[in-house]
């Protein structure tokens, strides 16, 4: 995912424990006992609602940035693996697939669905923490489960997080005690180390914790970027006795020691990095102990992901307080992130390189403790030492340039099983099958992101033929898709340019455009179903493509409208794919423009609260309707010339016959909000369309609604169990499979809904 910019805010000490979702907690004496026990009542009891309705995603495969994967280190099969900004999953073993394990989280919470760190028990793997958080400019929280991520309760912090923001592959900053696993640390990014001592129901600041850190990177504060415990310094039933941090400061040592179980600290003195031929200067991206007694660090110039030039691995000696350097021996500069070490095996160690986009990121493997590595590719000869398998998600083949990975700030060693390791690239999961023999023969990689669906989602159109492809989409970073079967990942994406707004002809779906912004910007069209693309032949003011702005084709593909994403702007007509344009200059600029989805030569346009009409391909504009009500979306339904619905917010649900009355009627008894409406096929014996909204009918929380009726009644069609975070105003129902509807959102990808089949 590209990094989003906001502002950081200071951060401060721990304040209550809520409710949230999928939990009830409401912070009392029952949340907290002693030993860890959470009360049912503390829970949302974790049962879905059988609506009748089964929730999924349209398969991508991957698509956004995964920092990092973890092995339970007790518990075979157990993994998790965390997303800047589309939640968190656990490896589902037997499938070999991953399951989101945050959809509890709804609109109003959408910040926590960017992690910042996991932590797994090794004691009672049952349980597992999320330091949940996407800005340091909203909330963020620590969550906590006791059932492997099926419920949670969420303990209300004021120290924030960011994972989303600059430094989001250090790591891990959340780590649960091995030998008293009661205990959790927490390294924040601006207000030191925190520690609880009741199983993350309650945090303190530790106050003998030398620094906050004070380095900022691109505005983001960085602050403690790992917390690691050497086990062998526990007696039995004790604490962790040895505990490092690392955390990223401007000037001084960056690693800290306590050696009473973190009621003081030392610092540890910085190695000297060979390409520097300096102690400074270098960020401690991650950090680990072997079971040998060593402390397995490495170092970035940058935090990253990006823009990192230098960087080392080095290796401590807790005993005699000792470093080595033992970085990879390659002629490039570069920084280092992911690290993991074999439990089993102290001297297997893996580690990636940071930024090395000149050439192409590396994942190095040592079996000697560091002193010497094998890669993916050999350093010396850059000859390729691996073989990839993307038939999951073919798509990753980027116009021919396919890669192991990019940014790939973290890795994991499988503790059962060392021929395996997975790490997580800026766009998927990727998996070895035979690390052990790296030696000798090519490594081989494959995708291992089943079930992660982390896209930022913009728009879709769902064509209206049952020879059609199920969907088009677009969306960011990977720019979109023609899915010829939404539950299979395609093999292509558009490609070049990200996009603001797609649709295709309905009556003829092989004709499809889409807006684009990024370079100069410029609309693209398309004749053979989104197979390839041409460019207009120009655009009527390149000012205003700035913003991409919304496209819309008529009924049968000859006629494009664009409106540009300026305010106050006209919007423009083409009907030879911008050989000549014509302004639309009698209504004011801003319009929600659309086109009737039946008759080619009927057009409509909102401003205002005014509904406008033309009927003869946009020579004339009539206003027909008008509401008080400014700001709204409207649809069009699919096999119904002149039928508009709209979304008027709390006001409810309108229908406007532009064919017949033009009146804006009001339907539904029972309608509290809603944001937006689409349409789908009828169901079976109904003669209209089916009606989907998101918002809230019959006083049953924020959802998604289905209504069979022509919307005077509506039924809940999703859970308190699925709410999928930060859910975009974009809905479709699909024309050619009743019960089916697609959402948007900015990080889980497009959910999908279907009736279950009986």
């Amino acid at each position: 995912m590209k990094l989003k910019k906001f502002i950081s805010l200071a951060l401060a000490l721990f304040l209550s424990v809520s409710a949230f979702g999928c939990s009830n907690s409401d912070g009392d004496d029952s949340s907290s006992k002693s030993d860890g026990s959470i009360s049912e009542e503390d829970y949302y009891n974790g049962e879905a609602v059988d609506t009748g309705w089964e929730w999924g995603n349209v398969q991508i495969v991957g698509g956004g940035f995964v920092p990092n994967v973890l092995y339970n280190p007790t518990e075979e099969g157990l993994a998790y693996c965390r997303t800047d900004i589309g939640g968190a999953y656990r490896l589902d073993s037997e499938t070999g697939e991953w399951v989101c394990i945050t959809d509890c989280i709804g609109g109003d919470d959408w910040n926590l669905m960017g992690i910042e760190s996991i932590a797994t028990d090794p004691v009672e793997t049952n349980r597992v923490y999320l330091a949940a958080g996407t800005y340091t400019s909203s909330d963020g929280a620590i969550m906590v489960s006791d059932d492997y991520g099926e419920n949670w309760v969420k303990v209300d912090v004021d120290f924030k997080m960011g994972g989303n923001e600059v430094g989001r592959g250090c790591g891990e900053r959340l780590q649960v005690d091995p030998s008293d696993n009661s205990i959790l640390y927490y390294g924040s990014r601006s207000d030191g180390l925190f520690k609880s001592t009741d199983y993350g129901m309650t945090w303190e600041q530790v106050e003998s914790f030398p620094t906050t850190g004070g380095y900022v990177e691109e505005g983001y504060s960085i602050g403690i970027t790992w917390i690691a415990f050497d086990k062998s310094s526990a007696e039995d039933g004790e604490a962790c006795q040895t505990i490092f941090a690392g955390a990223a400061r401007t000037e001084g040592n960056v690693i800290f020691r306590s050696d009473d179980a973190g009621e003081t600290w030392t610092e540890v003195e910085n190695p000297t990095h060979a390409k520097t031929e300096s102690s400074d200067g270098m960020k401690p991206i991650q950090g680990e102990i072997s079971s040998d007694g060593y402390l397995y660090c490495t170092f970035s110039d940058k935090a990253g992901p990006s823009d990192a030039r230098n960087g080392s691995v080095q290796k401590y000696s807790i005993a005699d307080g000792t470093w080595e350097e033992i970085t990879p021996d390659i002629k490039y500069t570069c920084g280092y992130s992911g690290l993991s070490v074999n439990p089993s095996d102290p001297n297997m160690i893996v580690v990636t390189t940071l930024d090395l986009w000149a050439v192409v990121d590396n994942v190095f493997v040592s079996f000697d403790g560091g002193e010497s590595w094998t890669g993916l590719w050999d350093p010396e000869t850059r000859a390729e030492n691996y073989t990839i398998d993307i038939s999951e998600a073919e798509w990753l083949d980027w116009q021919g340039q396919l890669k192991p990975g990019w940014w790939m700030t973290g890795v994991a060693i499988n503790p059962f099983n060392p021929d395996e390791i997975m790490y997580g690239t800026g766009a998927t999961i990727f998996k070895t099958d035979n690390l052990t023999s790296a030696e000798s023969e090519a490594i081989n990689l494959s995708v291992a992101a089943v079930g992660v669906e982390e896209t930022a989602i913009f728009d879709f159109v769902s064509p209206n033929a049952n020879d059609a492809p199920e969907l088009y989409s677009i969306m960011g970073d990977i720019y979109g898709f023609r899915h010829d079967d939404v539950d299979v990942a395609p093999s292509e994406h558009y490609g070049d340019f990200s996009s603001t707004s797609i649709d295709c002809a309905m009556l003829d779906y092989n004709i499809v455009v889409r807006a684009t912004t990024e370079d100069y910007g410029t609309i693209f069209y398309s004749t053979d179903g989104a197979q390839t693309w041409q460019e207009v032949a120009s655009i009527p003011d390149k000012s205003l493509i700035s913003s991409g702005g919304t496209v819309k084709l008529s009924a049968d593909g000859s006629t494009l409208l664009w409106q540009p994403g300026i305010s106050g702007s006209s919007f423009y007509i083409t009907k030879d794919w911008g050989e000549t344009w014509t302004e639309c200059t009698d209504i004011t600029g801003s319009c929600l423009i659309d086109t009737d989805k039946v008759n080619p030569d009927r057009f409509y346009a909102v401003d205002d609260g005014k509904f406008y009409m033309s009927t003869d391909g946009g020579e004339s504009w009539e206003k027909i309707a008008e509401t008080l009500v400014a700001n709204f979306t409207y649809e069009v339904t699919t096999d119904t010339e002149g039928d508009l619905w709209i979304a008027m917010g709390n006001g409810g649900v309108y229908y406007l016959d532009a064919d017949g009355d033009q009146e804006l009627t009001k339907v539904g008894t029972d309608i509290q909000d809603c944001s937006c409406i689409t349409v789908g096929k009828a169901a079976d014996g109904a003669d209209y369309m089916t009606l989907y909204m998101l918002g809230e009918a019959n006083n049953e929380g924020d959802g998604v609604y289905m209504s069979t009726d022509k919307g005077e009644t509506w039924t809940r069609i999703n859970d308190d169990t699925q709410k999928w975070g930060n859910v975009n105003d974009v809905i479709s129902g699909d024309p050619k499979t009743f019960g089916r509807v697609y959402i948007s959102t900015n990080g889980r990808g497009i959910i999908m809904g279907n009736i279950k089949e009986e």
